[in-house]
């Protein structure tokens, strides 16, 4: 008799590790194809809604780029209405040297602003991790320098945005840094998972 007990509870302890077992591999196996690959919508849809992030993350990163550049050279309220793709030829204008003098210093000002905010966005904890090789005083420096920097950024788009009213400003300067900050990203992955699916 005491044999049988202890079989049958092997027994029972075994069906139970096999089913846990079971279930740690099934929600494995769901958290690797992830969220996109579950939906019910075509994978084209998925690219095309990706590809619409990814645009408005390109026109709101040149408007953040331009208002950087508005503070530098006084240019005033920066028109968000026309975006102007041309600030995207700006590194290469500045690297073959084809700036005036001015054109320089703002592109590097208006540039070095928002590398340091996308910067963010891949993370900060790299960031301060890449500088601290160079010594933990250059770490808490880059530290201070670095959010000053994105406060900096978004103070900018407040003071350069073409919006009306301080609730106007408020709001384009949130809005602004939220699409820099996320749609970038989402377009990737939006981008990824239905170029996956297809």
């Amino acid at each position: 008799m005491p044999t049988t007990r202890r079989g049958t509870r092997s027994a029972a302890v075994s069906s139970r590790t096999n089913r846990s077992v079971n279930n740690v591999s099934f929600v494995n196996r769901s958290t690797t194809t992830g969220p996109a690959m579950r939906t019910s919508h075509p994978a084209l849809f998925i690219v095309a809604v990706g590809i619409g992030f990814l645009l408005l993350w390109l026109v709101a990163l040149m408007t953040q780029i331009q208002t950087n550049e508005a503070f530098i050279t006084s240019a005033g309220q920066v028109d968000v209405y026309h975006p102007n793709w041309a600030v995207f030829l700006q590194l290469p204008n500045l690297i073959l040297g084809n700036d005036t003098p001015q054109d320089a210093i703002a592109t590097i000002f208006g540039w070095g602003i928002e590398l340091v905010y996308l910067g963010f966005i891949i993370g900060a904890e790299v960031l301060h991790d890449s500088v601290a090789r160079s010594g933990q005083a250059m770490a808490r420096l880059f530290k201070t320098c670095s959010w000053v920097i994105v406060l900096f950024n978004g103070w900018a788009d407040y003071n350069y945005g073409t919006f009306g009213g301080a609730w106007g400003h408020i709001l384009f300067a949130a809005i602004t840094s939220f699409i820099v900050g996320y749609f970038g990203t989402i377009g990737m992955y939006l981008i990824e998972s239905g170029w996956s699916r297809a």
